[in-house]
C-alpha cells in the first residue's frame, strides 16, 4: 500500500511543473498586468501606504494572485505592487 501512495504522489509531482509567474515588468499598467496574465484578475486588491519605514511613505496598491490551480497547470502566489506615477497605477515590484 505504501508503494502505490509513494508511485502515485510521484506521478503527481512530475507531471505538471509549476508555471513561472506571468513577465511583469516595473513600469507596466494595471492593464498591462491583467492582459499578461491572460486576463486572470486578482484575488485581492490592498490598497495602503507603502514605505512607512522610508523618509517619503507613498500611497501604493497591491493586486493578489493566489496560488491555483488554473488550465491544468498550478500558478504560484504573486503579489504585484504600483504605485501612482502621474496619475497611473504603475508596478514597482513583485513578491
Amino acid at each position: 500500500m505504501k508503494r502505490v501512495i509513494m508511485l502515485v504522489l510521484a506521478a503527481g509531482a512530475c507531471t505538471q511543473p509549476a508555471t513561472p509567474p506571468p513577465p511583469v515588468k516595473p513600469g507596466m499598467t494595471e492593464r498591462q498586468v491583467v492582459e499578461v496574465s491572460d486576463h486572470r484578475l486578482p484575488d485581492r486588491i490592498i490598497e495602503r501606504t507603502c514605505g512607512n519605514e522610508t523618509a517619503a511613505p507613498f500611497p501604493c496598491k497591491i493586486y493578489v494572485y493566489d496560488g491555483a490551480w488554473r488550465e491544468g497547470r498550478y500558478h504560484p502566489k504573486l503579489s504585484v505592487v504600483f504605485e501612482e506615477v502621474r496619475g497611473q497605477w504603475r508596478v514597482s515590484q513583485w513578491l
